[in-house]
């Protein structure tokens, strides 16, 4: 298993209603907005891509906990919606005759895990573009697919009676199942499919683009005749080449689908390699000649320029991410998605923090343009740990991959241990808890995200305290890594022995010598895991009286901060710690959670 980054750790998990009802109204697209089960939107959000690469659906348990924290940030930012890859290169799923290319079916949990991602999205007000595929199915950076499954894939992407075992086999399952969930923003074909085309690709296996068409003509006509839900596909980017490429006559004659045509455009955009005349944020949406909307569906988390993280760019193509937001509203666009909230290289693209303003600002300016519905969420607030909950997970070598491992990951940037003498991390188990749990620390390094456990530093619960923290300390010579100066993730893996493992366990502080890494007190924690028969979740820490402040952070209270009442109301800041104000002049800028009659608010003050 390979999890990669989110950008907040879970306060808790909300239980959704099961089986939300399919959508009866046709979406579509009209002028510069999505028509999303009756209401018109203007997309303002951010791309999820994944959280395990090419495995959140498949045979194992979708890391539920990441996606509704992703979309609970989101939701709290104002933001209401995200976008998801699914199969992306095949590793996982569909399943193929590998020596053919042809398609046998899902994985087992394929459309569960789908169905518990757009259930959780509902219960949020978010709506999710769906990905199929990526270029990455015929790219291979030597680290993902073998020889084997790049042979099959290209019989998958070229032989046209693959496409067809791939509709009968796993897409028509997948869209009679779910593929009118009200969450969904549309069914996208591929993502950035050019990356893997003789004319303009990069992938390290290159076809001809009519292969291209031709899935993107079949599967739309799927979509269109078994759903109420819109097609669309991730274009590359604004260039003409690209984008006069997509017009339902194009397709039609591709595929001999009639009904395989895209409801609107989506497109993307990365200033290093397209100047003005290529970007979304110097022209307005009428510019490009589309005959139908368009979305931005790819650029930047940051603002991109001089004096940030995404200084290599194009000449005259700076922007700061609130203004880019806001010009694709006020210019035509149909919305805006950033990339991404798990992104390795957060200094260059940035994260959801980068984001999160722009898409409050943007709430704030156009809420009726953009909400979906009010949700009442929890804030995370004051001395918090990070709670993973295991309730009967598999023993060693019978988890649902059939493998022994199961990892609790933790990712934020880069970190550099070179000149450090030892990781530790807080832990605490909660009374009554089993003692068969066996950990092994594990860190990842460099552009690869190279494996190198801390073989040597295993340890069992057994003869471990409850009830108490405790200190887990590991030389950091103990990872084996070459070069420590590029650490991009901390893991723990963890296993059951013997017997099935129940029990909870607590982390906190985690620490490089004493330079405190991560405590989970503020935004930007990250901590994720998809084990069978486990949860995980940002808790009071125990031992700290900490309580959680219920408000509506996905909206901006109608609250004059000048007329409160300072005397009845109880102040905090968006980290839980009690402010003591007189009047609204005593209080620095920034957000706060007013508790007053009962009631909780999330209120600017500027």
């Amino acid at each position: 298993m390979i999890f990669l980054p989110l950008m907040l750790a879970l306060f808790s998990i909300p239980t959704f209603a099961q089986g939300v009802p399919m959508q009866t109204t046709q979406d579509r697209a009209d002028g510069n907005r999505l028509i999303i089960n009756e209401k018109p939107l203007f997309i303002s959000g951010m791309n999820i891509a994944w959280n395990n690469f090419a495995r959140d659906v498949g045979d194992q348990a979708v890391a539920i906990n990441a996606f509704v924290n992703q979309f609970r940030q989101i939701k709290g930012a104002g933001g209401n919606a995200v976008r998801w890859w699914l199969h992306t290169d095949g590793q996982a799923d569909p399943k193929f005759n590998e020596s053919t290319g042809a398609v046998t079916g899902l994985g087992s949990r394929t459309i569960s895990n789908i169905r518990q991602v757009l259930d959780s999205a509902h219960a949020y007000g978010i709506v999710v573009s769906l990905t199929l595929f990526s270029f990455d199915i015929l790219h291979n950076d030597g680290n993902n697919k073998t020889a084997a499954q790049m042979a099959r894939n290209l019989k998958f992407m070229t032989e046209p009676e693959n496409l067809d075992t791939y509709i009968e086999n796993a897409l028509r399952p997948m869209l009679d199942a779910v593929g009118s969930h009200p969450a969904i923003m549309c069914w996208e074909v591929f993502n950035e499919p050019e990356g893997m085309t003789k004319e303009h690709g990069w992938s390290t296996t290159k076809i001809d683009h009519s292969h291209v068409m031709r899935f993107t003509n079949k599967i739309a006509g799927e979509v269109h005749r078994r759903t109420k839900k819109m097609a669309s596909t991730g274009i590359h980017n604004f260039s003409q080449g690209e984008r006069s490429r997509y017009s339902a006559a194009k397709l039609i004659a591709a595929g001999g689908d009639n009904d395989g045509h895209l409801d609107f455009y989506m497109a993307h955009y990365y200033p290093e390699y397209g100047g003005t005349s290529e970007s979304p944020f110097h022209h307005p949406a009428s510019y490009w000649g589309f005959d139908k909307p368009v979305l931005i569906g790819e650029f930047p988390a940051q603002s991109w320029g001089p004096g940030t993280g995404y200084s290599n760019i194009q000449p005259n193509t700076a922007m700061t991410i609130t203004a880019a937001f806001e010009y694709a509203y006020d210019n035509g666009y149909a919305g805006a998605m950033s990339w991404s909230m798990t992104e390795g290289n957060t200094t260059k693209f940035g994260n959801f923090n980068t984001t999160k303003p722009a898409l409050e600002n943007l709430y704030a300016k156009h809420k009726s343009d953009i909400e979906i519905k009010e949700v009442e969420i929890d804030v995370p607030t004051g001395d918090l740990a990070m709670k993973l909950a295991l309730n009967g997970l598999p023993k060693e070598g019978t988890d649902s991959d059939g493998g022994p491992w199961n990892e609790l990951s933790i990712e934020q940037g880069t970190t550099n241990l070179s000149s450090r003498t030892n990781f530790s991390f807080e832990m605490y188990i909660e009374p009554g808890s089993g003692t068969n749990l066996t950990i092994v620390p594990v860190i990842k390094v460099g552009d690869d995200w190279t494996w190198s456990p801390a073989q040597s530093e295993q340890f069992t619960l057994a003869g471990k305290p409850q009830g108490e923290w405790f200190t887990i300390t590991i030389p950091v010579s103990a990872f084996g890594a070459s070069d420590l100066s590029q650490v991009k993730g901390f893991i723990l893996q963890y296993f059951a022995k013997d017997d099935p493992y129940t029990g909870t366990i607590f982390f906190d502080n985690v620490k490089a010598d004493n330079s405190v890494l991560f405590n989970f007190n503020l935004t930007g924690s990250e901590w994720n895991t998809a084990a069978d028969g486990a949860s995980v979740s940002l808790a009071a820490r125990p031992g700290s009286g900490s309580t959680p402040i219920a408000t509506k952070p996905s909206h901006t209270a109608n609250i004059d901060i000048r007329t409160l009442d300072f005397s009845k109301a109880q102040i905090y800041d968006i980290h839980g710690k009690r402010v003591f104000a007189n009047n609204a002049d005593q209080l620095k800028s920034g957000i706060y959670i007013v508790k007053i009659n009962g009631m909780s608010f999330k209120i600017p003050v500027r």
